[in-house]
């Protein structure tokens, strides 16, 4: 049947063109249709539809293989064909003696018979001449699946390679984006560059910004002059501007915060409004949210900082437990690392003030310097040294259980001591009724019992070869007890854990009991010279007696 049909149509073509020989002008129509034919067709060939059979059809070309092809004798310029080898349709744009197969008749300057680019490969071209592109002054688009994926725009200066990048910019200019959905929503945001899958995926007028990483600066819509090295970094910042981040994660949760840099994995990864703070290593001030003006130096540096602000940390886990503590300064691995509200505390040296949790005002300065563990509540001490343990609020410690001897360039410390101070003034300061209670020995220390009474390290404990002089502070406690005088030179410390003796203040019952011995002088003093006086008189008397003794014997 289809034979039969296909050469119907042969024999009323040959009619129809017989019958037309000659004619100026000659049209012919094959396949269903009416009305008339374009006066610049010859041959229309309608696809359809038909009656019977297939409702739409079309035109089948001779097919051949490139072999067939290159068979054919003088071939026409025009003649089209089917290559079976490349599955495409060619043209020859040549002439009958040297002809040009083009797939699709595209023409243009190619090593290959056909004249084009071919799709698995071109050799012999020509550097610098042959060339993928345009020669007008129009953007160059690549698309994949029908969907932009690549854009060189001569105009704007903008560059896009990937599948939706750059796809809606409009003004605009000097913006890269490499990756998928990179920039995928700029419009008229410029000098922005993006590297890494659906990085400033929703920037839209934000500029100067630079990402690179998965997602990198992905919710930022407005923000200017961000950069974000690293998966996820800046990744839901919005509308703050001026932060750098770098590393995975890095100020992850930035929506608004400005003048923020983090660089390292998690660092400022939760910060969110805050400004001004500046995290170095992984985890550093990782869970910052509204703090700011915050320096973290190292791995998890004022990691649990959330709203403290004005704090300073160098050293891995410095002050790593921080939470709202404001104004401290750590330096040292560890040191401050559980201090959560203190506030106002300078910490140098590995370990330093390592336990101090609330407390306030504290200085220290050395390894290991501060207060015990059950002392974290102190205010206002001060350690410096090597393992200096504070034990109570306002005191300063100066080095650790092996230091010997206190060495200063000025003879005396002094304290003030203005008379327009004091309150409550009294004469009663005892003086030999309490010097004369004391009872002065010599000693050693053993310095193991010395450590564990005060939490020093035993590992630190050297043999104590020196014969100390001094008292016993309950000695003392006692002596002062027995006189009910309140002697402040005598102290219990740590809850009674030890005592302390202030040798200096014993200078002033010292001065009392001089004064006494004084006054008893004088007193001494005044009845010698009474008895001196008396004995003078006596002696006149005596030698007047004498006297008149021996004139009595000159009479007789």
């Amino acid at each position: 049947m289809k034979n039969s049909v296909l050469q119907m149509w042969a024999v009323f073509l040959l009619i129809w063109l017989s019958m037309t020989k000659g004619n100026t002008f000659a049209q012919v129509r094959i396949g269903p249709g009416t009305g008339a034919i374009d006066g610049s067709v010859t041959l229309e060939i309608k696809s359809g539809p038909y009656s019977s059979g297939n409702p739409y059809r079309g035109l089948l070309v001779p097919t051949l293989t490139a072999n067939q092809r290159n068979q054919i004798q003088n071939p026409a310029t025009g003649l089209l064909i089917f290559n079976t080898n490349t599955k495409q349709i060619e043209v020859n744009t040549g002439t009958t003696t040297s002809p040009i197969w083009t797939p699709g008749g595209i023409t243009g300057t190619s090593s290959s018979s056909s004249g084009a680019w071919s799709l698995t490969g071109n050799a012999g071209t020509v550097s610098n001449t042959n060339f993928l592109g345009t020669t007008d002054n129009v953007s160059l688009w690549f698309r994949v699946n029908n969907q932009n994926a690549g854009r060189i725009d001569p105009t704007l200066f903008n560059v896009g390679l990937g599948y939706s990048a750059l796809s809606t910019s409009t003004t605009g200019q000097g913006n890269t984006a490499s990756g998928a959905y990179t920039l995928y929503y700029n419009t008229t945001g410029g000098y922005n560059t993006a590297s890494g899958f659906q990085a400033l995926h929703n920037n839209s007028s934000g500029s100067g910004n630079t990402a690179s990483g998965t997602i990198a600066l992905l919710a930022n819509t407005v923000g200017n002059d961000n950069a974000a090295f690293g998966s996820t970094a800046l990744q839901n910042n919005t509308t703050g501007s001026t932060n750098a981040g770098f590393g995975a994660g890095a100020l992850k949760q930035n929506t608004t915060g400005n003048y923020n840099t983090a660089s390292g994995a998690g660092a400022l990864q939760n910060n969110t409004s805050a400004n001004g703070n500046s995290a170095l290593g992984h985890n550093a001030l990782a869970t910052n949210t509204t703090g700011y003006a915050n320096i973290g130096v190292g791995e998890d540096a004022l990691s649990a900082n959330v709203d403290g602000h004005d704090n300073v940390a160098l050293g891995t886990a410095s002050m790593t437990s921080n939470t709202n503590g404001i104004g401290n300064v750590a330096s040292g691995n560890l040191a401050l690392r559980l201090n959560t509200t203190g506030q106002n505390n300078t910490a140098s040296g590995l370990l330093s003030l390592q336990y101090n949790t609330i407390g306030s005002y504290n200085t220290a300065l050395g390894y290991n310097a501060g207060p015990l563990v059950a002392n974290g509540g102190l205010t206002n001490t001060t350690a410096i040294g090597a393992n200096a343990i504070v034990s109570a609020s306002n005191q300063i410690v100066l080095g650790d259980n092996n230091i010997t001897a206190l060495r200063c360039n000025v003879q005396t410390i002094t304290s003030l001591s203005d008379v327009r101070i004091k309150e409550n003034i009294r004469d009663n300061v005892p003086g030999l009724s309490f010097i004369t209670k004391l009872t002065p020995i010599t000693y050693n220390i053993d310095k193991a019992k010395e450590a564990r009474l005060l939490g020093y390290p035993l590992a630190t404990v050297k043999e104590d070869k020196i014969l100390h002089s001094g008292f016993a502070a309950q000695d003392v406690e006692a002596a002062a007890k027995e006189i009910g005088y309140d002697f402040e030179g005598v102290s219990q410390q740590a809850d009674g854990q030890y005592y302390t003796l202030g040798y200096t203040l014993f200078v002033i019952p010292l001065v009392q009991s001089v004064k006494e011995l004084n006054t008893e002088v004088e007193n001494l003093k005044a009845k010698l010279k009474a008895t001196t006086a008396a004995y003078d008189q006596l002696s006149a008397q005596v030698k007047q007696m004498q006297h008149l003794l021996g004139l009595a014997k000159t009479k007789n």
